[in-house]
């Protein structure tokens, strides 16, 4: 869990301004490296719902988008929160409605 978190981190940096970039997603909701990018400011603020809905809505919209990259950062803030977790639990019943619906 440990290493997750560290490269979770190591990857996550943080967004200077999430307004503009909230901005954006205003005017073209399918600016997907934008979202994706506000995602990394809001992990790094420590806004883990904000980043986990951020992420869920890129992969609702796009699932193969960069290679699935949004499903991967998901997969390992999951990771990083554990099994047993209650938010990562209903973050993967989030994820499973949007890959089996």
């Amino acid at each position: 869990r440990v290493r997750a978190a560290l490269a979770r981190a190591a990857e996550t940096a943080p967004a200077d301004d999430l307004a503009a970039l909230a901005a954006r997603l205003a005017t073209d909701p399918d600016d997907h490296a934008a979202r994706f990018e506000l995602a990394g400011g809001q992990m790094a603020a420590g806004d883990r719902d904000g980043a986990a809905d951020s992420l869920l809505e890129i992969i609702h919209r796009d699932r193969e988008w960069n290679d699935g990259a949004a499903r991967q950062r998901l997969l390992k803030m999951l990771d990083a929160a554990g099994f047993d977790d209650p938010w990562a639990a209903a973050q993967r019943r989030k994820l499973s409605v949007i890959l089996f619906s």
